[in-house]
């Protein structure tokens, strides 16, 4: 749920900032499982359809790693649990969503990270995507997800 709208396909982008709300709402109503109001990291990789631990193991500090290779030499490769990670991107993302920085996302952080994202792809600023400005957003969509992968 660190962005609703990567989670869902393309073609069921809102058209509409209202329409986005709405989505979002209903969309985090679902995913908050116990019903406190808020989803913490293991509901949001659920959401998302991460596997669970991708949003709650505990992160290696260490951006690379240093091994040999099978040559002999010395080889430096980007660490598998590290910062840089996909693990770690999406880390990234769910803390940069996590405004007042508690640990979880509320509905409003949410919409709020969503609202952004919407505000961007609405060029011409008038709080609904045309074909060209929903086109852009989907293909934004797309490279996160490729980014991301699935998490599994």
């Amino acid at each position: 749920m660190l962005m609703a709208a990567v989670a869902a396909p393309a073609q069921e982008l809102p058209m509409t900032r209202e329409g986005l709300d709405n989505a979002l709402a209903q969309y985090f109503a679902g995913a908050d499982r116990n019903h406190d109001g808020k989803l913490d990291r293991a509901e949001s990789a659920e959401a998302l359809g991460f596997a669970r631990q991708i949003l709650t193991a505990k992160r290696d500090p260490e951006p690379f790693v240093m091994d040999v290779a099978p040559d002999g030499r010395p080889r430096l490769s980007i660490n598998d649990n590290g910062p840089l990670s996909r693990g770690g991107v999406i880390d990234l993302i769910y803390r940069r969503a996590d405004s007042n920085g508690d640990g979880n996302l509320s509905l409003a952080e949410v919409q709020a990270v969503a609202r952004e994202r919407f505000d961007a792809a609405d060029r011409d600023g008038d709080g609904i995507l045309d074909e060209q400005e929903r086109q852009t957003a989907q293909q934004q969509m797309g490279l996160l997800r490729q980014i991301l992968g699935d998490g599994r």
